[in-house]
């Protein structure tokens, strides 16, 4: 349901976008308009049909393709620490339940950047040897 509501409003950039694509065509037509250029609806359609269409797409096209990056990267983070999750049980370094115990949260996947960093900081803390100190 999140997500119907995310896509219901307009991206911070693409609105940008698109309000700056607006104000040009209109200062544009009606700079033509004032100059007495007959043919000044021809901005009108140009920048409203060709414009502003391309420029909000090629804005959204960049930010998917963020997105497809960084989910991309997490997989293979993931993956990452997975092989190296079997690798210690298969080495003896782990009992079957810490196995499962920590595959279980390798397998539920951190939501934010900082939650990423500090299971990859975990993880290669632990397989490195590294024991920590808890704040307090």
């Amino acid at each position: 349901m999140s997500q119907t509501l995310s896509h219901a409003r307009p991206k911070p950039v693409s609105a940008v976008v698109s309000a700056v694509v607006t104000a040009a065509t209109l200062l544009i037509a009606f700079g033509l308009l004032a100059l007495g250029v007959e043919s000044f609806w021809l901005v009108f359609v140009v920048g409203f049909g060709v414009v502003l269409p391309a420029a909000v797409g090629v804005v959204e096209y960049n930010q998917d393709s963020d997105t497809r990056n960084t989910t991309t990267d997490r997989e293979s983070e993931t993956e990452s620490a997975l092989a190296t999750l079997r690798q210690r049980y298969a080495r003896g370094e782990l009992s079957e339940v810490e196995f499962e115990r920590r595959l279980e949260q390798l397998l539920e996947a951190p939501s934010s950047p900082a939650e990423r960093t500090r299971e990859t900081a975990h993880w290669t803390e632990e397989q490195h040897g590294v024991s920590r100190v808890s704040d307090q």
